[in-house]
């Protein structure tokens, strides 16, 4: 009996003795949206979290100022009730300014405290981040219901790669492959809104964008689309739509005497064409060439625009730096990509046209 006890008596203690980081709900409050942007020397914070008044949930805001993201966060501490928690942030939003100095540097406190959640959405911000926190025009809902909302619905449309805290840091800290993040503005309703995608050159922002239709066209590039991918093009000179949405994206990349060529084999199917003869074969042939045509030039319009900005987000990088030593040790890879010729080709297959055919 003695010995059973004794044996028994440690496992008792163990379980009782609870988490090593637990954090009790009533001494602190759960901030599920927070931005950060320059300030002098330093940097704000700003802060939106839940109170709950007569039974009823509603959000406030709170902001604080230091040399770095930890300090802003502990002087916002001392206006509210309780300690502010970001261990369960859903968005983080950083000012353009900011993210053009290097964005791993407010990032670090995230990567520090085991409670912290990496799987938080990033976004680029432009102008003024109070904009963000008090939109003028009317949301229909509380931003830390309505950011979250925007950045997943703009995954699954391929909008935006799906880079969280996590991913993000991993990006920043490869030189192989750049960065690029959701660039949301304030648009003419005053409501906070995707422009399209930040370009990054290592860690800093290029000040450069991609609209929503050229990151798309990115994401297919680097085969990475979320779960609906649809490109829309006029066909031919009759301003009649032709709609696609990408089921698969087959890439072959051969690097030789210092250029790079880049095959697509694309398959979609047709979700709009009001013609509605692509059950002629001579139709459906000339569709795909007119398409496979389209989306090469756009293709090569995002590789110009890439190059400019000095910011390999399709991922050429990863490739020279596992087979091509030569040519990765030409310099920095930010510098060699931007010079570095590199043909693109594209074939369209249609997989799917309607119901009628």
């Amino acid at each position: 009996m003695k010995k059973g006890f004794l044996v028994v008596m440690p496992l008792i203690v163990i379980l009782l003795g609870g988490c090593w980081d637990e954090a009790q709900y009533k001494d602190v409050t759960i901030v599920p949206v927070m931005g950060i942007t320059k300030e002098d020397e330093g940097v704000k914070a700003n802060f939106s979290y839940p109170t709950f008044e007569n039974g009823e949930i509603n959000y406030s805001k709170s902001e604080g100022k230091g040399l770095s993201t930890r300090e802003a966060r502990e002087d916002a501490n001392h206006r509210t009730m309780e300690a502010l928690d970001i261990s369960h942030l859903e968005v983080l939003l950083v000012s353009a300014e900011i993210a053009k100095e290097d964005l791993y540097e407010p990032l670090d406190q995230f990567f520090r405290y085991p409670r912290n959640r990496i799987t938080s959405y990033i976004a680029i911000v432009e102008g003024d981040m109070e904009q963000y926190f008090n939109p003028s025009g009317e949301l229909k809902t509380d931003i830390a219901d309505f950011y979250p909302e925007l950045l997943r619905t703009a995954v699954l449309y391929t909008y935006v790669a799906e880079n969280t805290l996590g991913e993000t840091a991993k990006l920043l800290l490869d030189e192989s492959m750049d960065l690029s993040l959701p660039y949301i503005i304030i648009n003419e309703n005053e409501i906070p809104t995707i422009e399209g995608i930040a370009l990054f050159s290592n860690k800093h922002f290029t000040g450069k964008t991609l609209k929503k239709q050229e990151a798309i066209l990115a994401a297919i590039m680097k085969k990475m689309q979320g779960r609906y991918t649809r490109l829309t093009y006029e066909w031919k000179e009759k301003k009649s739509p032709i709609t696609i949405e990408i089921i698969n994206v087959n890439r072959k990349m051969k690097i030789s005497n210092g250029k790079i060529d880049v095959n697509y084999v694309i398959d979609l199917s047709v979700e709009e064409f009001p013609k509605n003869d692509l059950y002629k074969k001579e139709t459906r042939r000339e569709a795909e060439i007119f398409l496979a045509d389209k989306i090469k030039k756009d293709f090569e319009a995002i590789i110009k625009k890439t190059q400019e900005a000095k910011s390999d987000i399709i991922g050429f990088g990863r490739r020279v730096h596992a087979f091509h030593p030569e040519l990765w040790k030409r310099g920095k890879w930010q510098e060699t990509y931007a010079t570095i010729p590199i043909e693109v080709d594209v074939k369209v297959k249609m997989k799917r046209t309607s119901i009628l055919d």
